[in-house]
């Protein structure tokens, strides 16, 4: 499983495309926190935590959509069966790589609150926690767009449909759609949505059911992954 992991992130490591979008989201992140400061007038890393979720929304679907989809394409997928590894290794090995590299690119972000700190005296324990909320959402939309990959063998399409489906994911925990519906529905749909578990992270607490809720929606879209690899055996 190691040496899948390896080869899976050397992928990213000597290709360019896993470079350019990294600096994009490098620089789109720091550029809207920038605005935020100097435009807006906002001096804290909240406006910062609030954008990273939409960055995600291209950001990882351009990175997962060749995990499986290109396997598929170039008939390599059969071979990887083959090989000594189970399906739930091949998924994970595929899934922390991409989760390596995604993680990369928010660490881009850490020279941000140290920048802030020139400002503003910034609670770090908070950052911190606000950071693990990201890496968990980003975890959880890695493992949805790596089972729509699993679906295709064309890139693009995985790309379109994992956009789509990731934007349904955010968009019902947004404020904007919660103020669209009823109360007795925004209090049982929020509940289930990714945004609305983030905010606890956001504020920098780590309630325990924010966790669960990332750690099971993560782990449903790797168990339905690893079952589809299982039907071509």
């Amino acid at each position: 499983m190691f040496t899948l992991y390896k080869k899976e992130l050397g992928y990213y490591l000597n290709n360019a495309l896993g470079y350019i979008v990294l600096i994009l989201f490098a620089v789109f992140a720091n550029f809207l926190f920038v605005k935020d400061i100097f435009v807006v007038g906002s001096a804290s890393l909240g406006p910062l935590f609030d954008t990273l979720p939409w960055l995600m929304l291209i950001f990882v679907p351009a990175l997962v959509m060749r995990a499986f989809a290109e396997e598929k394409r170039t008939n390599t997928l059969e071979v990887l069966l083959t090989l000594p590894l189970t399906e739930t290794e091949i998924v994970m090995a595929k899934f922390f790589a991409l989760l390596t590299w995604t993680t990369i690119g928010i660490a881009l972000t850490f020279g941000l609150p140290v920048s802030l700190s020139l400002l503003t005296k910034l609670y770090y324990p908070g950052i911190l926690v606000g950071y693990l909320g990201q890496i968990l959402l980003v975890a959880a939309l890695v493992s949805v767009a790596l089972f729509i990959s699993a679906l295709t063998k064309n890139q693009v399409t995985a790309f379109l449909i994992s956009v789509v489906a990731l934007f349904c994911l955010l968009v019902l925990g947004s404020d904007f759609f919660a103020a669209l519906l009823p109360k007795f529905i925004q209090d049982n749909l929020l509940t289930v949505t990714p945004l609305y578990h983030l905010q606890n992270f956001t504020k920098g607490v780590i309630d325990l059911r924010s966790l669960f809720y990332f750690v099971s929606l993560t782990a449903v879209f790797l168990f339905l992954t690893v079952v589809d690899l299982e039907k071509r055996r």
